[in-house]
């Protein structure tokens, strides 16, 4: 949580503040202003920002130090923080952080009693390692126990120079702990949960397309929502021998529950490729494992193999599912359909797939997208749709483009287009046979 330091506090000087302590009157005072503190916890979900704030609040109401040990951090040193008030013309409260090495702990036998939950508050003995966190001896310290989920996690030590805590106190402080108790774990399990999302994320986001010598392979992709880098579109690209595989797809809803069929997709065709590599068969068997596993969502598809052709150029033998038509970009500018057919993949068990076989001559590029490209609207012009036929001119300007300058063009006239407006999610996928020349592989 905290980075180790086996450098001791700096003592607090008493004597040397640059403003006169706020007065502790009353122990109701007290009650108060660590309720008050209490209740400013809650919406902390940063460990370390967290403990930050268990120590400063405190201060200077309740206490003139306040210090927590976080007793979760394993068998190394105890890692501490604590907070006092400015002094040496300073304003304001100060914090600080170092650890207790193992030898200091086995001197503070207060702190084991606290980590073996054999006591819940407990008042530190003259001459106890806690002292150093002051410049003298004297005042009164109060250790009392922070429980987490399932153990003890950490303990709060309060320090005053001019006196001791009632038991009125004591009580507040022990309620305190508790709180703060709870919102350590709160924010522990929402780092969990944070990190957890974060991993399952990163394993549905499309991986880098692979370098392959024959083709060049370009693609974009703009979520439906903004701060996701997920959503119901995908594509991959795997070589294999004597070219290569590709899949593109646009599964039903959006965000995390597409993201999910997503991930279940991609995994079901990795599996599927062990035992079958012709585009339509494959499409055939995901079918039925997702007519299985959830009959209530689909996703279109294309489904393709790509191999280049020995004069130049590459064949493409595809499979679809009821997604829209490739196009193909000319040398000359000119825009082709290559239209393949079926129904969507996961919507009936006896789905009437098709397939077919075309070529690239050397510099054309097939574009296979998402139809959040053509039903993009713009609010300017009553919500009308991009439509195949401006993105049809869109890729005539795009001739003799790199493929993957052809997919971010594209996409940012989408992104123009739309004006800032929601739109479902946006992906193009492209595969170049590349131009004719001395550098072409036979």
């Amino acid at each position: 949580m905290f980075a180790p330091s086996v450098s001791g506090p700096e003592p607090l000087d008493e004597e040397s503040r640059g403003r006169p302590r706020t007065p502790r009157s009353t122990s109701v005072h007290t009650v108060e202003a660590l309720r008050s503190a209490a209740r400013r916890l809650g919406g902390l979900l940063n460990p370390a920002r967290l403990i930050e704030q268990i120590v400063r609040l405190p201060v200077p109401e309740v206490a003139d130090l306040c210090v927590y040990f976080d007793l979760e951090a394993g068998g190394g040193p105890v890692p501490w923080v604590h907070a006092h008030e400015g002094r040496d013309g300073r304003r304001g409260v100060l914090v600080g952080s170092g650890a207790w090495d193992r030898d200091v702990v086995a001197d503070a036998t207060w702190l084991d009693d606290i980590a073996n939950g054999a006591a819940e508050s407990v008042e530190p003995t003259p001459g106890d390692p806690v002292e150093a966190f002051v410049a003298r001896p004297g005042g009164a310290f109060r250790a009392v126990a922070v429980r987490g989920l399932s153990d003890v996690a950490g303990a709060l030590v309060f320090h005053r120079a001019d006196g001791g805590f009632d038991d009125t106190e004591v009580d507040a402080l022990v309620d305190y702990a508790e709180r703060v108790g709870t919102a350590l774990a709160s924010a522990h399990l929402y780092q969990y949960q944070a990190r957890a999302a974060s991993t399952l994320k990163a394993a549905l986001v499309p991986e880098p397309l692979p370098d392959i010598p024959h083709a060049v392979l370009g693609a974009a992709f703009r979520s439906a929502f903004e701060a996701e880098r997920i959503g119901g579109d995908f594509y991959e690209v795997h070589e294999v021998p004597g070219g290569f595989d590709f899949s593109f797809g646009d599964v039903s809803g959006k965000g995390d529950e597409a993201a999910v069929l997503t991930g279940r997709i991609r995994q079901s065709l990795e599996a599927l490729r062990l035992v079958e590599h012709d585009p339509l068969r494959l499409m055939e068997h995901l079918n039925l494992l997702l007519l299985r596993t959830d009959p209530e969502k689909f996703s279109t598809m294309v489904l393709g193999r790509v191999t280049p052709l020995p004069a130049g150029g590459l064949r493409v033998r595809a499979a679809g599912g009821g997604h829209p038509p490739p196009l193909v970009v000319g040398v000359d500018g000119r825009v082709r359909e290559e239209y393949i057919g079926g129904i969507f993949v996961g919507a009936i068990e006896d789905a009437p797939f098709r397939d077919r076989e075309f070529d690239l001559a050397p510099g054309e590029t097939l574009v296979v997208y998402s139809d959040g490209v053509t039903e993009a609207r713009n609010p300017l012009s009553g919500g009308q749709m991009v439509g195949e036929e401006r993105v049809h001119g869109v890729l005539a300007e795009c001739a003799g483009m790199p493929a993957p300058v052809v997919c971010e063009r594209l996409v940012q006239y989408v992104d123009d287009w739309l004006g800032g407006e929601e739109h479902d999610d946006i992906t193009v996928l492209a595969v170049q046979a590349p131009a004719a020349g001395p550098d072409v592989t036979p």
